[in-house]
């Protein structure tokens, strides 16, 4: 004889709303920490930093005098390079 089992419910809709509650949390918390020890410039920040354009950034970058990185479409510099670029 077979048994037969019964698929319960995965999550019932209080507990959903508690894991995105929490979820929640986290990212913002993640968010926050991420602006306040901020290790990078992005490119609006090198080019306002600079006094430069788009296309002389670009150069820059290309001619690899300038360490980058490069998450999605957005590419960050390092704050140290121009920490220790600038006491010069």
């Amino acid at each position: 004889m077979k048994k037969k089992f019964s698929n319960p419910p995965l999550y019932d809709e209080e507990t959903m709303h508690t894991i995105l509650d929490i979820f929640s949390g986290i990212l913002e918390t993640l968010e926050k920490k991420q602006i306040g020890d901020l290790q990078y410039y992005d490119s609006a920040d090198v080019k306002r930093l600079l006094k430069i354009s788009d296309s002389t950034l670009f150069r820059i970058r290309k001619s690899k005098n300038i360490p980058h990185v490069k998450i999605g479409k957005k590419i960050y510099y390092p704050k140290w390079f121009f920490n220790t670029a600038l006491k010069k």
